[in-house]
């Protein structure tokens, strides 16, 4: 039997040192090139062929930069075939690392698999690799060794893993040179192992071709230039990828894909080329998001991220050829569509209707809504002009009670509109003949009996027509114009109070709103002190309810609870309206001296079908209950909803099911209640 001789293994310490750099350098552009990918969401399939790539030939460059750096006293040469298949299981490798981080659900029991399947790849590639070596002999593996390097190369995997997946958002790239550092030794050493373990040994018959030195072999000669090649490669595609995610990121939106404002101001005179090139019908329009506040503070931020992923994808989902769809600004999108004028109402009633759909969060359906400002663009406005326009419409749509688009009219919705709606104001405030105060009424549920309503105001301008208070109520607040309007809004009030008082009218207590402005200054109790003390004298009870908000208070809540003390002492009643909008009604709850609490009709809205709706206005209810506080609900709509308030016990019912805000001589009491005494 032929007797084998076991060779002896000399390493090169300056190719040790290079592929030990080589893996080095190679993590550092795979973690930069994964921070990247991280980050340019329009890029993730090229990036991740490209990371991969990267990843996989610092791998394979560092194993046969190794393999240079290793001799034996025999002539060696290498099967270059299988030296450049082995590239195959490293890249693949790779790959399945960065389609875990990106694609897919990130789980500790996916880590572990793809961990281990990363592992052997690497493996794979080594010993891949080492099947290429040719000389006169046979190698050998300690089992104990070779198990220890695949154990080694599923460990370095792991690792790996965990370090792109905690390094993927981070913005100092130097924090990447120690993981980089940590990463390549990892890799080197898994090769050096496996190397350890691997026994080269010739017949006894080949003694005479063992020299008395070790001997270069070819690789020395051919690696330099594969490698080096490989390095070119490397860098060129992290300088490709560099180059093409800066672009990206400068004009996409890093959450949902779409353009950025950035884009907008970049491409909009190409936009307007094309369109006029082409004859076509250019639409501009500007969409919100409705109640997106509610969605972040119910399900937290990261549910409030999916929601406007969710919303920009249905939104793109709406868009043809030629059209554009740009996150402008948080819940804001541009829309750049192609629609003919007379096809404008249409083709938006579609559009909000796909809004409309539900979608799902954490097992919850959750129904969206959204405001749009609508433009037919002039060629000659610049962009800014534009989206003043579709700014000034949206916020009338929200002015109007969302949900709804607004085509922009410059005679009503521009800046000069403002200034024409203030000037009038004034003049109208001089004998208010222009404005009429309509009652809402307020059913008790247990009874069916109505004896309350809110009173409101109405503007009928002889020019504008009917001005929704929406729009002239904050001007009137902006323009200091509010404290005197509320002025007259009570003495109305109290004069049509004193005389249902002597008809015994069947509404027999009357709640007015106060604007947040009254609470800016202690002065501005004096002006309901006085209607109040006159009213008293005419004799009888004055069954007054001041309506307020929890943000009207808020800015000095001192200085209201002093001022509220101090009209609680006219007998006045105190309504907290529309409660649960605000983030510290709670906490400030037991510090208010307020009589009754008025649930804010988005939560009316929801109930009774909505789970966490119905929770909160259940939760209201009880909470005032345990308080001593009456409660209205604003906002019923539905028989459905009168009977759920009922049950839960709910004292009052104030909307549009009951009766719209109707004038005086329209109050018919057996008209309202019948609606309630009907189902009862």
């Amino acid at each position: 039997m032929n007797e084998w001789i076991i060779l002896t293994k000399h390493y090169e310490e300056t190719l040790v040192i290079l592929s030990v750099i080589v893996a080095i350098v190679g993590s550092y552009a795979s973690l930069e090139l994964n921070r990247r990918l991280a980050k340019a969401v329009s890029l993730k399939k090229r990036a991740l062929f490209l990371s991969s790539i990267t990843m996989g030939l610092s791998i394979w460059g560092m194993h046969f930069v190794g393999m240079g750096a290793f001799e034996l006293a025999v002539p060696v040469s290498y099967d270059w075939v299988l030296m450049f298949l082995s590239i195959v299981p490293a890249v693949t490798a790779a790959w399945i690392a960065f389609y875990l981080l990106y694609y897919s659900e990130l789980t500790r029991q996916k880590v572990i698999v793809a961990g281990t399947l990363v592992g052997i790849g690497i493996a794979m590639m080594h010993y891949l690799g080492m099947m290429a070596v040719q000389f006169n002999g046979d190698i050998r593996y300690d089992a104990a060794l070779f198990t220890l390097s695949i154990l080694i190369a599923v460990t370095v995997a792991y690792v790996a893993l965990l370090l792109l997946y905690m390094t993927r958002h981070v913005n100092k790239k130097r924090i990447l040179i120690p993981v980089a550092v940590l990463m390549g030794f990892a890799i080197s050493t898994m090769h050096y192992v496996g190397m350890l373990g691997t026994t080269f040994c010739i017949p006894e018959s080949s003694a005479l071709e063992i020299a008395d030195r070790p001997v270069t072999s070819n690789i020395l000669g051919d690696v330099a230039i594969p490698v080096f090649f490989i390095i070119i490669l490397i860098v060129g595609l992290y300088i490709h990828l560099e180059r093409r995610a800066l672009q990206m990121m400068a004009y996409t939106d890093h959450l949902t894909g779409l353009h950025n404002r950035r884009w907008l101001d970049y491409h909009m005179e190409k936009v307007d080329a094309q369109y006029s090139r082409t004859k076509q019908h250019m639409t501009m329009a500007l969409l919100d998001l409705d109640g997106y506040k509610w969605i972040n503070d119910t399900f937290g931020f990261d549910q409030g991220d999916t929601v406007i992923r969710q919303f920009a994808d249905r939104i793109k989902g709406l868009l043809g050829e030629d059209e554009a769809c740009i996150r402008y600004n948080g819940t804001q999108f541009f829309l750049i569509k192609n629609i003919p004028p007379d096809q404008l109402e249409e083709a938006f009633t579609q559009v909000l209707e796909a809004i409309r759909q539900p979608i799902v969060l954490e097992g919850q359906e959750i129904h969206l809504t959204a405001t749009i400002g609508i433009i037919v663009p002039n060629v000659d406005d610049t962009l800014e002009m534009r989206i003043g326009q579709m700014e000034s419409a949206l916020r009338a749509g929200k002015n109007e009670g969302r949900d709804r688009f607004v085509i922009y009219d410059e005679t009503r919705h521009s800046d000069r509109r403002e200034q024409q709606i203030v000037g009038s104001l004034r003049r109208a405030m001089t004998d208010f003949k222009e404005f009429n105060l309509v009652y809402q009424p307020k059913i008790a549920l247990a009874t069916g009996k109505v004896e309350q309503a809110e009173v409101l105001i109405r503007w009928n301008h002889p020019k504008f027509g009917f001005i929704s208070p929406a729009e002239f109520i904050p001007l009137a607040e902006k323009y200091s114009l509010i404290h005197r309007l509320t002025q007259w809004v009570l003495q109305e009030t109290v004069n049509q109070m004193e005389l249902w008082r002597e008809e015994n009218h069947f509404i027999r207590q009357v709640s007015v709103n106060l604007s947040a402005m009254h609470f800016r200054s202690e002065s501005h109790n004096l002006m309901i002190k006085e209607i109040v003390h006159h009213s008293l004298k005419n004799g009888g009870e004055l069954q007054l309810q001041l309506e307020i908000t929890e943000t009207s208070v808020m800015e000095n809540l001192d200085r209201a609870l002093l001022m509220l003390g101090e009209l609680k002492q006219l007998s006045l009643t105190i309504a907290l309206d529309d409660f649960g909008t605000g983030l510290s009604s709670l906490t400030h709850l037991k510090h208010l001296p307020i009589d009754i609490l008025k649930i804010d009709k988005s939560f009316i809205d929801e109930v009774p079908h909505d789970e966490r709706g119905t929770a909160i206005t259940e939760m209201i209810i009880q909470l005032a209950k345990s308080l001593g506080i009456e409660v209205v609900a604003e906002g019923v709509e539905t028989l459905e909803q009168h009977e759920f308030l009922k049950r839960l016990g709910c004292d009052y019912g104030q909307g549009y099911y009951y009766s719209r805000p109707v004038n005086v001589k329209d109050l018919d009491q057996q008209t309202i209640e019948r609606t309630v005494l009907d189902v009862v």
